[in-house]
This record gives C-alpha cells, structure tokens and sequence, in this order.
C-alpha cells in the first residue's frame, strides 16, 4: 500500500482531528504517525491489518507492564478506516536523542551512555512471551515456531532470505555460500541463553530524552522485535547508532567497547550477531540490492572480523 496523502490523512483522521488540518509528527518505514491532542496520536499504516495491529497492541501491553525507566507505546484503539488500519496510541514526550545530539543539547560521550543505559535496561527486563508472537520484516508468521527456541528461530530466518535473496546477496558477499552455510551452527555456539524482548532497531531517532538528557521512551518496535539473546539486539544497536557517517566503524567500535565491559558480552558472538543481522536485513528496503543498506550489510559481511567470527 503506498504512502498517505494529506487528503487521505483529512479523511481518515477526521472522526479524531474533526476539520483540523492533520498534523504530522513523523513518518517511517511502516507509518505515518499524526497528533491528535496533547496525550494521543494517530498512526496510520502504509500496510499491514487490524489483527496484526491487534496483535502488536498485546504486545505493547505486555511491554508496558516492565519495570524500565522509560515508557513505551500503547496502543488504545484500532481501526480500519478507508482500507487503511489506524491505531490510536498514547503519545510520549521528548526530543530524540537524534536530534539532541545534533543540537548540542547532548555530547557524543553522553549520548553514548544515554543509550548504553537503554541496552542494559532492556537486556535486564528479561523474556517476554508476547514479543515472541511477533511476524519481523514484513513476514506474515511469528519468527518463532512452536516449540523453537531463539538460535533456530534466527537461523531459520536467515535461511529464509538466502533463498529468496541468493542471487543479489551472492554478487556481493565474498563465500557467500560458507558464510550463509555457518551462520546456522555460530548461532548455537555463541548463544548466551539469556532472554530479552529485543527491539532490533534502536537507532538514537527512536529514543526520546527528557529536558535532564534522561531517557523518557523508546519508539518504534517491530522491524525486527521479537525475543532472544539481549547481546543480539546490543549488537544490532552498536552498529546503527551511525552507519553512515564518517566516523561510523569508530562509533560502532566505541559502542561495542562500553556495551562489553558493561555487560560482560562476548566479543566474538556480537560480531556473529552482526554477520546474521547484516544477512537478514541486506535487502529489506531493496530487493535488488541498489541501496545504502544494501552496501552496508554486504560491507560488514566482507569485513576480516566478521568473517573471522564466521568460519574461525
């Protein structure tokens, strides 16, 4: 389903904003997310149906009732309102931590420990069954099976994108086929065992901070949320904090740095984490691998480290 336009968004938010003129607040891969009053907002899909929506909404939920310091969404009402589902959500207050920094409002060496602070927090809330009904990357099932446990759920995941995926991610990964072919068994050694809700896609654009520099919320779960070993999602996190810039492979050193010696992870099996997230995602924004995030992905999975990690 393609983007909304602003009539679009008139029509459908009308029963919420009466004539207003709709106010956007932000838009991503999955939405467009408008203000309705000073506590609510409206998010409408580009995809997706009311019972996924109904589903997420359980998940957030169950999300909500952990103890962390910040909040996260809820979603209150879903509707279906011109073949378009809308979720009417409790809205969270700050600034990003994106735009924070950029500001001057926060520094680098800060920043960095703002969101090493919401790693840990989420590694030690522990598991949470709900994030594992969760479908990740536009799939129509949950990730996991019945019965499986996060290595396999993973592993199979990958799997599922090398074969559809082979020929783009061939071309531009060095031994494709030897990495592809050890991701399944790295995944179950480096496994810690350790449960958490991962996020999978904790940029600083999804952190909001409070006037104090304190983390307040965090944004925009289910690209790749679901439940498995926290060092998977602390991985995933070290690397997209910036992955373009010009001091990228410094950040993510850095990050991964803290992120160790706070919480004792291992470096090998972050390195492995990021080999699996870099396959799975190469082509998630472009299935013929024309993107920056293609280029990225394929970039980390041809780096001596990774492919150390990988086949020793």
């Amino acid at each position: 389903m393609s983007r909304v336009s602003d009539d679009q968004a008139a029509r459908v938010l009308r029963r919420w904003i009466g004539t207003a003129v709709p106010k956007l607040l932000g838009e991503g891969m999955e939405g467009a997310v408008y203000e309705i009053d000073d506590s609510r907002v409206a998010k409408i899909w580009f995809a997706g149906s009311v019972e996924s929506s109904r589903r997420t909404a359980t998940f957030y939920q169950a999300l909500d009732a952990k103890p962390f310091v910040f909040r996260v969404p809820r979603i209150v009402q879903v509707e279906a309102v011109e073949d378009r589902v809308v979720t009417i959500e409790r809205r969270l207050t700050g600034t990003t931590l994106a735009a924070a920094l950029t500001a001057g409002a926060v520094r680098h060496a800060d920043a960095y420990a703002i969101f090493v602070d919401v790693v840990a927090a989420l590694a030690a809330g522990g598991g949470l069954a709900a994030a594992r009904e969760l479908p990740v990357l536009g799939e129509a099932s949950p990730l996991f099976a019945a019965g499986e446990d996060f290595p396999v759920a993973l592993a199979r995941l990958a799997g599922r994108r090398v074969e559809r995926f082979r020929p783009v991610l061939s071309r531009a990964v060095d031994d494709f086929e030897q990495k592809a072919g050890a991701l399944a068994s790295r995944l179950l050694a480096v496994d810690s065992g350790r449960r958490a809700v991962v996020h999978g896609d904790l940029v600083p654009g999804n952190v909001l901070v409070d006037a104090s520099g304190q983390p307040s919320a965090v944004l925009d779960w289910g690209f790749l949320t679901t439940e498995g070993d926290p060092a998977f999602d602390a991985a995933i996190a070290a690397a997209i904090f910036d992955m373009y810039g010009p001091d990228a492979p410094r950040v993510e050193h850095d990050l991964l740095a803290l992120i160790e010696a706070r919480m004792d992870y291992d470096h090998t099996a972050l390195l492995v984490y990021r080999a699996a997230y870099s396959l799975i995602t190469a082509t998630a924004y472009d299935p013929t691998g024309q993107d920056g995030h293609f280029v990225w992905c394929a970039s980390a999975l041809n780096r001596p480290d990774v492919t150390r990690a990988l086949l020793g």
